[in-house]
């Protein structure tokens, strides 16, 4: 009988990218084995799961609102429907609130559960899983582990350590020899980054080339300058922007600072504040006491200028013991993870 894996996750890509990698794995250790996801009906999440050949189904799953538990109840009709048709083997969350229903439909029909948490804190969907779940995946280090709890760290794409040197010089049209500074805040907490790089532009172009991401819709510089690059996003092209990247100012989410560890960039980490349980200032804490530094966002007027100066000067002099924020395992994240999806698979077999 062949087996299945069920994925589920929604509500950003952050929280399909981390599993269509773990799937690429999974797929080398047990070609065998059918991959489906479970997503949002977003345009982005659907197109990006299309991209990589995956085979997906939606649910509408609900925020919290007055009108929840009815729209709670028709989620978790569907989603037990999905697994009726689908029969997975195991289900792997990756969070968000879509995760919610499939996962308690998943319990009821004592289907395992395995649970991956990315930050340093767990939202409300991780905590309610998390009470059903075989095993819990951290991205961040514990203090100590247990039957349920292992640390694997975080999932990324192959493709993201595989940037071109040359390439990104092509692409931003750099010539090498002058260090490198890549500036990213996501979409939501990317005005203030993007505010204090402007208003200090022409004195961080003095010390570095800039390479500024600046966010969809997003303004950046409003300068003409060879020594600065802005783009809004960047798809199939940002490995190669990290290859030649020797510094980033970047928020805390997981998914990028994972990516800047495993491209081995020295992080200057500007926790976004008051959301999702102020996760981010968690995780840049975290990531603190492994080679990055925090920079509070009231201090990018005071301290942005300083603060690179020194990270480039320590990059450069390796002076710094660290150059990037370990928060992951001595094995890559997402093969340890599907490891584990494929050892629960075997027990489901034998069972």
């Amino acid at each position: 009988m062949t087996q299945t894996v069920l994925f589920v996750g929604g509500g950003s890509i952050g929280h399909i990218a981390p599993s269509v990698a773990v799937m690429q794995q999974l797929q080398r250790l047990k070609p065998d084995v059918q991959c489906h996801f479970v997503c949002l009906p977003s345009s982005a999440e659907t197109s990006y799961l299309q991209k990589n050949g995956c085979t997906f189904s939606t649910i509408s799953a609900p925020r919290l609102s007055l009108s929840f538990p009815w729209k709670f109840y028709k989620a978790l009709k569907q989603a037990s429907a999905l697994l009726d048709e689908v029969q997975p083997s195991v289900v792997f969350s990756k969070g968000g609130y879509v995760s919610a229903p499939v996962c308690l439909a998943a319990r009821r029909k004592k289907i395992p559960i395995v649970l991956h948490e990315s930050d340093a804190v767990s939202g409300y969907a991780n905590r309610m899983v998390g009470r059903w779940a075989q095993k819990i995946c951290t991205g961040f280090p514990l203090q100590k582990e247990d039957a349920l709890h292992v640390h694997t760290g975080n999932p990324i794409r192959e493709k993201v350590t595989q940037g071109n040197r040359d390439e990104g010089l092509q692409i931003t049209g750099f010539s090498a020899g002058r260090p490198m500074l890549l500036v990213m805040g996501g979409s939501q907490g990317s005005q203030a980054l993007n505010k204090a790089v402007s208003d200090q532009i022409m004195e961080l172009l003095d010390m570095c080339n800039v390479i500024h991401l600046t966010g969809h819709n997003k303004d950046g510089a409003g300068v003409q300058d060879s020594r600065y690059f802005r783009r809004e996003f960047v798809h199939g092209e940002l490995p190669h922007l990290y290859a030649i990247s020797d510094v980033a100012v970047s928020r805390a989410g997981a998914n990028a600072l994972s990516e800047l560890a495993a491209n081995n960039i020295q992080t200057i980490v500007v926790p976004l504040r008051g959301v999702g349980h102020d996760h981010q200032q968690k995780n840049a804490e975290a990531a603190a006491q492994n080679g990055c530094v925090l920079l509070d966002q009231n201090d990018l007027k005071t301290s942005l200028l300083q603060t690179v100066k020194e990270c480039l000067h320590s990059k450069n002099s390796g002076s710094l013991a660290s150059q990037a924020p370990k928060t992951g395992s001595p094995e890559e994240p997402s093969i340890q993870i599907a490891k584990i999806l494929s050892d629960t698979v075997s027990r489901y077999e034998r069972s």
